[in-house]
């Protein structure tokens, strides 16, 4: 009996070695996340090449050590683990390798002290590859959908003249602001997506076609030396699209586009790691863990409007508080979300509607 029984652990554990003998290699090159080793390291952003990270003014910047997590099997070099200078601005080079050998991904990767309050959409680059190159902001806080379109783009499934996040001339100050537009959609693996609209938001993107609420990882870290947010500042340019059109792609008559801008003020648990305590398209409307909101609205009678240069209108939203802030118990993420077309989320909107916004800021009051 015992031997039947040593013959069968023997025959199991030989199928089981030639079960992962016969898996595949890993093709993925990525690195999943990045983090800096002690206590001063704040909170990163990973573009498709790039990594920003936030890292206290305090630290050694001559001797940071970076703590990288890569696709499964795949090789990062330098290691993770090993001391880099990120001082005066420098950028390092990470190469990851796939498992399998035959795939490699560059990230260019710097670190600074500071998360602004005050944003001028003056710098941009692209992402992506190919066909599927797409625009982006340089501060890789700021994410958009554009790398959903790229996909599409790239496998020509969809044209477009330009994406629904891009940068523009038309600006209240310096040379550039951004122009969020919302485009015609396409039919995606036989389901059809009306419209898709241009977007920026404080956080992450990972596409999820089929519930696109849970595309967005929103919040980007609010330290207490930044202060308690009060106001939130801007300027806009905003002209609707013709046809609002909803999610099954029947225009729907009578209804005008509207667009969305916000800026909310979130707790979660001390040291949560940036990948954790997010909130989604969904969340951030209705989440117990928001504290304050600045919502714009057409008829609220607490934001101030006044006409500005260029067709632009400046709005001042004052931050409305559920409870108090206690940085003792609690950390806190900052979010600030713009949209083309407030249903864009769920495929709601109007081709054409587009909105040019410019010189965000955030006017904190000091936390003692």
């Amino acid at each position: 009996m015992k031997l039947k029984l040593l013959f069968l652990i023997s025959t199991l554990l030989l199928s089981l070695s030639s079960c992962i003998q016969d898996e595949p290699l890993g093709r993925e090159a990525d690195i999943v996340d990045m983090k800096v080793e002690g206590e001063h390291f704040v909170t990163r952003a990973i573009s498709d090449n790039s990594i920003q990270l936030i890292v206290s003014d305090k630290a050694d910047y001559t001797q940071l050590v970076p703590i990288i997590t890569v696709s499964p099997g795949a090789i990062i070099t330098p290691a993770s683990g090993i001391a880099q200078d990120f001082s005066n601005d420098k950028r390092v080079t990470y190469v990851v390798t796939s498992e399998n050998g035959e795939y490699s991904k560059t990230y260019s990767v710097t670190a600074t002290p500071k998360i602004s309050l005050k944003h001028s959409f003056e710098d941009w680059s692209t992402s992506g590859n190919g066909k599927g190159t797409y625009p982006i902001l340089d501060d890789l806080l700021w994410s958009n959908a554009n790398s959903a379109i790229s996909i599409l783009v790239a496998t020509e499934a969809i044209k477009v003249d330009n994406y629904p996040t891009d940068k523009t001339s038309d600006c209240v100050e310096g040379e550039w602001a951004a122009a969020l537009e919302t485009v015609k959609g396409t039919t995606v693996i036989g389901k059809y997506y009306p419209i898709f609209a241009g977007s920026l938001f404080r956080g992450g993107f990972i596409v999820d076609m089929d519930y696109p609420t849970k595309s967005l990882r929103l919040g980007q870290s609010h330290p207490k030396e930044n202060g308690k947010p009060i106001y939130f500042n801007g300027y806009y340019k905003y002209t609707p699209g013709k046809e609002f059109t909803d999610r099954d792609g029947k225009i729907v008559a009578n209804r005008t586009d509207s667009m969305s801008i916000y800026a909310t003020l979130f707790k979660v648990s001390k040291g949560a790691a940036p990948t954790e305590q997010y909130l989604d398209g969904e969340t951030i409307m209705n989440s117990s863990r928001v504290v304050g909101r600045a919502t714009w609205s057409a008829n609220s009678e607490n934001i101030l409007e006044t006409d500005a240069e260029n067709g632009f209108t400046r709005f001042v939203i004052p931050f409305e508080y559920t409870e108090d802030l206690n940085f003792e118990e609690n950390d806190y993420r900052l979010t600030i979300v713009s949209s083309s077309s407030k249903g864009g989320d769920f495929y709601e909107g109007a081709v054409g509607s587009r909105l040019i916004i410019d010189e965000f800021e955030i006017i904190c009051d000091p936390i003692k």
